[in-house]
């Protein structure tokens, strides 16, 4: 039980559970809490592609704007269970999902990665030109989904619950798939894919399953959004926010689930820093990015190494 859920990440887990509590937690940094926490967990379901696998995927925004749009559309028609929200998620990632990984994993390298935003792009771009979701303006003002009845998500307080008990949900799943014989084989895939070929798996349908895992992590994500936002709209798809995915990944650690967790929480706590005072931001984030790449190798979760403590394990 320890391997699977260590006693650093339950105590992390309470520690931030407590944030609330703290004299400062206004709305505000409550809503700024909830994205730091979503993205980083998202950003954790996209490692299991990139650092455990070894394919990077540009089309991780589509999985996240239609688990909002699937969220958003039945609260705009009064269909406010959360529970049916997040099961229409599933199905409608799964499905897209499905199609995607089945054609996307046939290629290797750069090909997949264009492969995963071509699709990306496509949907992206039905959703920006037709009007029955909203065109460009997408679908604005959706109430507050319930838990039950008579538990409406209605707070910063409560939105900021939801997403810490995603966060552990999706922590869980991860740690228990890289940690069973299932991340092995995608670790070998990502070491010399022919090699585990010639060992026998079925490389493709490997590929496709930890796509798909990935790809349903990522849309329940998105179908907690619009419970924060009050709408959905095309821009949750565009590429530069796949591409922001995979920075948060980058700047935490590849091939860790803490990593991108960590990476997710700074990229956002940092964008919306640098933003109050400029409006090139994103010049600041890419300095911070270089920096990270040739200094930082393992990303921010890699400093304890450089400090001189003992390096946690490729699963922390």
């Amino acid at each position: 039980m320890s391997r699977i859920l260590p006693w650093r990440a339950v105590v992390v887990w309470l520690l931030v559970a407590l944030l609330p509590a703290l004299p400062f937690m206004s709305k505000f940094y409550l809503l700024l809490a909830f994205d730091a926490l979503l993205f980083g967990a998202i950003a954790m379901s996209l490692d299991l592609l990139i650092g455990y696998t070894g394919l990077v995927s540009f089309g991780h925004a589509a999985f996240f704007g239609l688990g909002a749009y699937s969220t958003a559309i039945l609260l705009e028609r009064g269909i406010v269970s959360l529970w049916v929200c997040l099961a229409a998620a599933v199905l409608v990632v799964g499905l897209y999902a499905l199609v995607v990984s089945y054609f996307a994993t046939a290629r290797r390298g750069i090909y997949f990665a264009l492969l995963t935003l071509i699709f990306a792009e496509v949907v992206f771009t039905f959703f920006r030109y037709t009007q029955t979701f909203g065109g460009s303006d997408g679908i604005q003002g959706v109430p507050a989904p319930q838990l039950t009845p008579t538990f409406a998500i209605d707070t910063p307080l409560r939105n900021f619950y939801l997403v810490l008990a995603y966060l552990a949900l999706a922590y869980l799943v991860c740690r228990v798939l890289v940690a069973s014989h299932f991340g092995k084989v995608l670790v070998a895939i990502r070491e010399n894919e022919d090699r585990a070929r010639f060992l026998g798996y079925n490389v493709q349908r490997y590929k496709m399953a930890v796509c798909m895992i990935s790809a349903l992590l990522t849309g329940l994500g998105g179908a907690l959004y619009p419970g924060r936002s009050a709408f959905a709209t095309p821009d949750l798809m565009l590429w530069t926010v796949s591409g922001e995915f995979i920075i948060m990944v980058m700047i935490g650690g590849l091939g860790t689930l803490a990593g991108p967790v960590i990476g997710g929480a700074f990229f956002v706590l940092l964008q919306e820093k640098v933003s109050s005072y400029v409006d090139w931001y994103f010049m600041v984030i890419g300095l911070v990015l270089i920096v990270i790449v040739l200094f930082m190798p393992r990303g921010l979760l890699g400093i304890r190494g450089m400090l001189g403590f003992k390096q946690w394990r490729a699963t922390a």
